[in-house]
């Protein structure tokens, strides 16, 4: 019946959900920085030994024991495995067939994310996170604080505006990259984006 339901948008398309189900959960840059901070904080001496693996066995710890647990600070579950393409996704619910049985897939990813150990090409896997209509799409990678920073995020700055063609990433479809120190990972630095580029986000 009219007024019954509501609609929203899922990969390009509209869907009409019930305005009897819970809305779906928005995680912003701030709410994923915080969970993240926590669970380094939490996990802190296993990740130190974790920074001493070879490349392969990291990202593996990264994905495998840091991801899971950020995604349960959020309040949401992470795909232990690559999901269309991206090395972590987060959701609320798994789809289900006409059987209720679980598909190999989500009903909507809340959070698109990437983790590249080298920043070289990242500028591709941050144009790869614009092809998922989610609400929060997050880079990580490692990167020196001033120059080599600075000129990746305007890499980054200039493939989001080419791809911003409903002018609503800043406001609908958020950014988030995390860079980490490289080799030791002593400390993370965030970046938001917002109408006019990157803003390094502080405490708080």
């Amino acid at each position: 019946m009219p007024g019954n339901r509501g609609p929203y948008t899922f990969q390009g398309r509209s869907i009409l959900r019930s305005l009897s189900e819970p809305p779906v959960k928005k995680i912003t840059p701030r709410d994923f920085r915080n969970a993240f901070v926590a669970v380094m904080k939490a996990e802190h001496k296993n990740f130190r030994a974790a920074v001493g693996f070879e490349a392969k066995s990291y990202t593996y710890y990264m994905r495998s024991n840091i991801f899971p647990r950020i995604a349960n600070r959020l309040g949401l579950s992470a795909w232990n495995k690559d999901y269309c393409g991206l090395d972590a996704a987060f959701y609320e619910e798994r789809s289900t067939d006409n059987f209720g049985r679980f598909t190999p897939h989500v009903k909507w990813i809340s959070v698109a994310l990437e983790h590249a150990n080298k920043p070289a090409k990242t500028y591709e896997e941050l144009n790869k996170l614009q092809l998922y209509n989610a609400p929060l799409k997050v880079l990580i990678t490692y990167a020196a604080e001033g120059t080599e920073g600075d000129l990746l995020l305007k890499k980054y700055e200039a493939v989001i505006r080419d791809a911003d063609i409903f002018n609503d990433i800043a406001t609908q479809r958020q950014q988030l990259v995390i860079f980490g120190t490289p080799l030791t990972v002593l400390e993370w630095r965030f970046y938001a984006y917002e109408s006019d580029g990157f803003v390094l986000m502080l405490p708080g």
